[in-house]
C-alpha cells in the first residue's frame, strides 16, 4: 500500500483573513497530476476515522487516480479561528480550492463531497462558482439550515439540537479559556447530560442548559434567539444561491432521515434556476434509510421494525461507489453512470425505481376524514374515505403540554434519546390526545410517490398550539408502521392574524415527499394530535414564544377537527400512474 499511496497531514492552509487550517492530502505516488476531491469535515482527520466512518474512503479515490484533501474546518480540532456552523463554510472552501489550484499535483479538475455538516461545507463551496469544481457528491444534509435542520415548519428541532449543540460542547472542551478544573468539569457535567438526554429535552424554558456555560456552543443561544427566518439564516442559505451552481450534483438520502425534506428541496431548486450543467444534470437516490445507516462501515438493509433485503444495502461501501462513479463521470469525463434523474426505493413493493423527474407521473388523490364526531377519532373509530362527509359532528381531543404526545420513531436524528426509522405507533394511538382515521382494507394496491400532505380544518380553545399528522400504514398482523410526519404552529401560519380560541382556521401540514405502495390487505391510516415530543418543541399553548416559559405557564387546549361539506379535512397522496 505505501508505495502506491502518498499521505502528507499537517498542512497549515492560510484563509483570507489570516487563519490557518489543518489539511491532509492523500495522492497516488509520483508527480502528478491528478484530480483533486476535497472533503471539508468537522470532525477528526486521524486515519481510522477518515476510512471507516464517513461516506469516502480516501485510499480507494486515490487507487482510482486522484488526489484526496481533508480539510479540518475553522475552529474544529487544530484548525484555529471560531466555531460558527455553517457562516464560514463558503469564503474557506474557496480559499482551501485556491490553495488546491496552486499545488504541483493538482490538474486543475476538482469535485467536492460530503455528508452530513459536512456536506454543507461541499454546497457552500459549489455556490462560489468556480469553474474548477466539476462535481458534487451530499449525502443526509441540508441546503438552508433555519429549515429542516435547526427548525421544521418554524417548530424548533429540539431533540436534534440539543444533542448535537452537547457534542459539539464535547468536542470543543479543549479551546475553553478557563482553569483545568472547570475544564474538566465542563467536560464532566456535558458527558453526563448526554447520557441523561431523555431528561434534559424536559427542560423548561429551552435555554435553561448550565452546561453550556464558559462559551460551550454559544450557536445554541443564537439558533434560539433567530426563532424566525431573518437575515441570519438568509446569508447561509444554500438554496437561494442556486443560479450560482453549475456543478452536477449527486444527492443521497433515505426515506427515514431527518433531512429528507432538504434534499428534495435542493432537487427542486437545482432543476428550476440552477446554471447548467448542474441544472440538467442534478441526480437524487433515495433509499429506506434513516440517518446513521448509509455511514456505517457495515451495510444494512433494514430499519426499525421493517427489513429491506440485500438490494436495499447502505453503508460506507455503497456510498463510496457512488461518490467515485459520480466523480469519475463529471471530474474525469470517463464513464457514462446515469447523469441526472431520480432513483428511489418504493416501500412496501420493495424495489428500486427509475425516473426522469420527480415526481413521477401521476395524480393526486385526497381521502377525507369523517367520524361519528366527538372523542370517536380519539377512540380509533374516524374513517378514511375517497368521498368527502356531508354534515358530521367534529372531533374533539384535550392536548396537555404537561404530558405531550411522544415522538416514536420516524424521521429524526436524536442519539441517546429515540431511534430512527419504522416502528409500531400502537402505544402511541391509545393516547387520549391522538385522534386516529383509517380507510377500509385496501383492495388494490395504492402507489405513493410524491408530495404528501394533510389539509385540516382546526380550532383551539387556546391562544397558540400545534397541529401534527402523521401517516401510517396498517398491516395485517396489526403493526401500524409510521410513515411520514409534519407539524404547523398556528402563530408561525398565521403571523399577521391572531388565532384566538374558538377561531376556525384552515392549515395545510407539509408531510414531506414519500415513496411507498400500500398493499392489498393493508389501511391507510392518519393521526391527527399536537405533539410530537422532543422531536419538535412542545407548545405551552399560551404565546408564540411559549418555550421560552416554564411548565407552570401551560394550558390545556381543547382541539377541534372539522370534517364536513364545507370544511373537507383531508389527507393529500400523490399517487403514481404505474
Amino acid at each position: 500500500m505505501d508505495d502506491l499511496i502518498h499521505v502528507e497531514r499537517g498542512h497549515s492552509v492560510l484563509m483570507g483573513d489570516g487563519t490557518r487550517l489543518v489539511t491532509d492530502v492523500y495522492h497516488p505516488q509520483g508527480d502528478g497530476p491528478w484530480p483533486a476531491l476535497v472533503f471539508r469535515v468537522r470532525g477528526s482527520l486521524s486515519a481510522g476515522f477518515i476510512t471507516h466512518v464517513l461516506m469516502l474512503n480516501p485510499i480507494l479515490a486515490v487507487e482510482r487516480g486522484y488526489a484526496v484533501v481533508i480539510q479540518q474546518v475553522r475552529g474544529r480540532g487544530l484548525s484555529e479561528g471560531e466555531w460558527d456552523p455553517f457562516f464560514n463554510e463558503g469564503s474557506d472552501g474557496a480559499d482551501c480550492v485556491r490553495w488546491v489550484l496552486d499545488q504541483p499535483w493538482c490538474d486543475g479538475r476538482i469535485g467536492t463531497y460530503g455528508t452530513a455538516y459536512s456536506a454543507v461545507s461541499a454546497l457552500q463551496l459549489v455556490a462560489q462558482g468556480f469553474d474548477e469544481v466539476k462535481a458534487c457528491t451530499v449525502l443526509g444534509t441540508n441546503a438552508n439550515p433555519y429549515d429542516n435542520w435547526i427548525y421544521t415548519s418554524d417548530c424548533f428541532e429540539l431533540g436534534w439540537n440539543v444533542y448535537w449543540a452537547y457534542m459539539l460542547g464535547i468536542e470543543s472542551i479543549g479551546r475553553l479559556e478557563c482553569s483545568d478544573d472547570e475544564r474538566a468539569r465542563s467536560r464532566s457535567d456535558l458527558s453526563q447530560a448526554i447520557i441523561d438526554l431523555p431528561d434534559v429535552v424536559r427542560r423548561l424554558p429551552v435555554d435553561r442548559h448550565p452546561e453550556l456555560r464558559n462559551g460551550v456552543s454559544p450557536c445554541y443561544g443564537d439558533w434560539l434567539e433567530h426563532s424566525s427566518y431573518d437575515g441570519y439564516w438568509d446569508s447561509i442559505n444554500i438554496l437561494k444561491k442556486a443560479p450560482q451552481i453549475s456543478a452536477p450534483i449527486l444527492s443521497i438520502v433515505g426515506w427515514h432521515d431527518n433531512f429528507l425534506k432538504s434534499h428534495f428541496d435542493l432537487y427542486r431548486q437545482i432543476t428550476s434556476v440552477g446554471a447548467e450543467p448542474g441544472r440538467s444534470n442534478h441526480r437524487m437516490v433515495v433509499g429506506p434509510w434513516e440517518h446513521a445507516s448509509y455511514v456505517n462501515p457495515f451495510s444494512t438493509s433494514s430499519n426499525g421494525v421493517w427489513e429491506f433485503g440485500l438490494e436495499a444495502s447502505s453503508g460506507v461501501g455503497f456510498s463510496g461507489s457512488l461518490v467515485l462513479d459520480w466523480m469519475d463521470r463529471w471530474v474525469k469525463e470517463e464513464t457514462s453512470v446515469e447523469a441526472s434523474g431520480v432513483r428511489y426505493w418504493q416501500m412496501g413493493e420493495n424495489c428500486w425505481n427509475e425516473v426522469d423527474v420527480w415526481p413521477p407521473v401521476g395524480v393526486e388523490i385526497s381521502w377525507y376524514l369523517s367520524s361519528e364526531g366527538g372523542d370517536a377519532a380519539v377512540r380509533n373509530e374516524g374513517e378514511l374515505a375517497l368521498e368527502a362527509p356531508d354534515s358530521q359532528f367534529a372531533d374533539t381531543f384535550d392536548y396537555d403540554p404537561v404530558d405531550p404526545t411522544p415522538t416514536v420513531g420516524g424521521k429524526i436524528l436524536m442519539p441517546f434519546i429515540q431511534l430512527a426509522g419504522v416502528y409500531d405507533q400502537s402505544s402511541v394511538e391509545q393516547r387520549s390526545d391522538v385522534t386516529c382515521y383509517t380507510s377500509l382494507v385496501l383492495t388494490e394496491p395504492v402507489a405513493v410517490s410524491g408530495p404528501v400532505k394533510c389539509v385540516l380544518w382546526v380550532s383551539t380553545s387556546a391562544v397558540d398550539t400545534d397541529f401534527t399528522a402523521k401517516l401510517l400504514d396498517v398491516e395485517p398482523d396489526g403493526i401500524v408502521a409510521n410513515l411520514a410526519d409534519g407539524i404547523v404552529r398556528l402563530s408561525r401560519a398565521f403571523p399577521n392574524d391572531p388565532v384566538g380560541p374558538g377561531t376556525i382556521r384552515k392549515v395545510e401540514i407539509d408531510l414531506w415527499d414519500l415513496g411507498h405502495t400500500f398493499l392489498p390487505g393493508h389501511q391507510i391510516r392518519l393521526e391527527v394530535a399536537s405533539a410530537n415530543f422532543p422531536r419538535f418543541d412542545r407548545n405551552l399553548n399560551v404565546t408564540s414564544n411559549s418555550g421560552f416559559l416554564s411548565l407552570d405557564d401551560a394550558v390545556v387546549a381543547t382541539q377541534t377537527i372539522y370534517h364536513d361539506e364545507d370544511r373537507p379535512s383531508r389527507l393529500v397522496l400523490s399517487v403514481a400512474a404505474h
